[in-house]
């Protein structure tokens, strides 16, 4: 389905990627882990279309359309003077989402502006936004810092519903939260990336501690 090949990628004289590959096959939940530092934010970026890099990326051996990638980053960025729902209205025009999808994820109040949420509130506001689109690919970094605990719980099954006919990347801090959800974790270290299946966990987590 989905192969990604960086031959470089950097920022300026700093490479961060060389001659790297990643081949996801069947749908799936992914974890992406490793240190601060080492490129998971620009992994994404990289297959979210939001960075340049020498390469390419195909979909069923076709050029990916970078319209059917659901990103959410660390902080995604809202309008802070707009409502939730305007915010909502606001992004389906900005993506170009002609059949708006009803389900709400998160309960988020209408009434105040975004500026007053907290930062929880803000990231629940973006996906709520994000969510009204079906797409073929579903990336989140570190999607849930700031979230409360029953809203990763709610993200949690929502990912892990997206993984069965969806591929999902997921990265975060929380390692405990990745073993819960992911079908295969890849491991991010100097600048190569190694694939551990589930019943391989016990090893990515020694790697993760030495």
């Amino acid at each position: 389905m989905l192969h990604l090949k960086i031959d470089e990628k950097s920022y300026g004289r700093k490479s961060i990627f060389s001659q790297l590959t990643l081949d996801l096959q069947v749908p799936g939940v992914y974890g992406l882990v490793g240190k601060n530092g080492v490129g998971k934010t620009t992994l994404l970026e990289c297959i979210a279309g939001q960075t340049s890099f020498k390469g390419g990326m195909h979909w069923n051996q076709q050029i990916f359309d970078k319209s059917e990638v659901a990103w959410c980053p660390t902080h995604p960025f809202v309008y802070e003077y707009l409502n939730s729902t305007e915010f909502s209205r606001f992004f389906a025009q900005l993506m170009k989402i002609e059949q708006i999808k009803s389900k709400v994820v998160f309960d988020v109040p209408e009434r105040p502006l975004i500026k007053e949420f907290s930062t929880g509130m803000k990231k629940k506001a973006y996906l709520n936004a994000l969510f009204q689109k079906e797409y073929t690919l579903y990336l989140f970094d570190e999607v849930f810092n700031g979230l409360d605990m029953e809203s990763v719980f709610a993200l949690q099954k929502l990912i892990l519903s997206l993984g069965k006919t969806k591929i999902v990347m997921v990265s975060s801090h929380i390692i405990d939260s990745l073993f819960k959800i992911c079908d295969a974790i890849f491991w991010l270290n100097d600048g190569r990336i190694e694939r551990f299946e589930r019943n391989e966990y016990r090893n990515l987590e020694l790697k993760l501690l030495g």
